[in-house]
């Protein structure tokens, strides 16, 4: 990734990056602001803030510069690829995925 982007464009993937993660947790704790206590006005507006200037990135990246862009892409690709292989090996050998097959004995 040096070789291919200046280290601007590195930088500017870490805060995109770095947005996309406080974005996610921000939307995974709506599940359970109600046992944390969370103010969810806050919550959405932490939501909106974050997204919002993860799409004003990436509008301006894609018009400034194309291959930070298509970085982020390839990342973001090779991120859910990986978690999604992840997942499947760690299920296969897992006792809890052979008891789901099973039905409830009750």
């Amino acid at each position: 990734m040096i070789v291919a982007l200046d280290l601007n464009s590195i930088a500017s993937l870490g805060g995109a990056v770095a947005l996309l993660i406080f974005s996610s947790i921000t939307a995974a704790h709506f599940r359970s602001y109600r046992e944390t206590h969370a103010n969810l006005v806050v919550l959405v507006v932490a939501l909106v803030a974050t997204a919002g200037t993860l799409v004003v990135f990436a509008m301006t990246t894609l018009v400034d510069e194309p291959m930070t862009a298509i970085a982020f892409v390839v990342i973001l690709a090779a991120a859910l690829l990986l978690d999604l292989v992840w997942k499947g090996v760690r299920d296969r050998g897992s006792p809890r995925s052979a008891s789901r097959d099973q039905p409830d004995s009750r």
